[in-house]
């Protein structure tokens, strides 16, 4: 046999044996395979993510310079970030040129735990079955609020339908009123956000559907960051003022549940 045969039968048995070289081109020695240097993370990526983390801790919405500020990032680099970020639906931006966290954001953010939505579902059910209203949770969107939780008396002879993905208008309305009894004081608060705000709770009557009673309760208290409400409508003020103190307890268990007993 030749020298080159018997070089060629040796490397074949030393693949049929897993020595010798790797297929991915790495060595190995004593049975362990030598690992390739890491590669140095992703200077935008990095980025990106830290303009991503300073608008979700702070829901109501950055600028580009508040941004800027908080990531130390130059405001031409944030304003590129953000741009993408909004162009792939994970941050927004409202009328007034802010950044606040986009769907997808909050669509990630529900995969790898029960979601708010989840977690308040049968308190709003609850409510609605004892007091024969109908209850809601919302959120703010740049124009409106939105309900992303709804649920209506199963045993009720009639009542008012709210369906997943209403929308309100955010210049009246018990909800949006407690939205913003949530955050932090403002100069330009009315006087109805102010008593809400140190009631815990807000009620309005035929703002949005007439003859319709409401009452909502923020979730978030001193100006953190919970931009959301629940909320119970009713045509019956009385099932209203009934149904007040467990709208606030459901308020308070949702706020729990996304940042723990405080």
């Amino acid at each position: 046999m030749s020298g080159t045969g018997k070089v060629v039968r040796g490397v074949r048995a030393e693949a049929a044996n897993g020595t010798g070289s790797s297929a991915h081109g790495g060595s190995e020695e004593g049975g362990e395979a030598v690992k390739r240097p890491s590669q140095p993370p992703s200077q935008t990526l990095v980025r990106g993510l830290a303009v991503l983390r300073a608008v979700a801790h702070q829901p109501r919405g950055l600028t580009v310079a508040e941004i800027a500020a908080r990531t130390g990032l130059h405001r031409t680099v944030v304003h590129r970030l953000a741009g993408t970020l909004a162009a792939e639906g994970f941050l927004a931006r409202t009328a007034d040129g802010a950044y606040v966290p986009g769907g997808e954001l909050h669509t990630l953010a529900g995969t790898t735990r029960p979601t708010l939505a989840e977690f308040v579902q049968p308190l709003l059910q609850q409510l609605a079955d004892r007091y024969g209203g109908t209850a809601i949770l919302f959120f703010p969107e740049p124009d409106c609020v939105v309900a992303v939780a709804t649920a209506v008396p199963r045993n009720a002879d009639y009542h008012l339908a709210y369906r997943k993905g209403s929308r309100q208008p955010l210049d009246r309305g018990a909800a949006p009123c407690a939205i913003r009894a949530g955050r932090a004081p403002a100069d330009d608060d009315p006087e109805v956000v102010r008593e809400a705000r140190r009631r815990g709770w807000v009620t309005s009557h035929g703002a949005v559907e007439p003859g319709a009673h409401a009452v909502a309760a923020p979730l978030a208290r001193d100006g953190d960051v919970l931009d959301a409400c629940v909320m119970f409508v009713s045509h019956r003020q009385d099932r209203v003022d009934e149904a007040t103190p467990d709208v606030v307890s459901a308020a308070h268990a949702a706020r729990a549940f996304l940042l723990g007993p405080r």
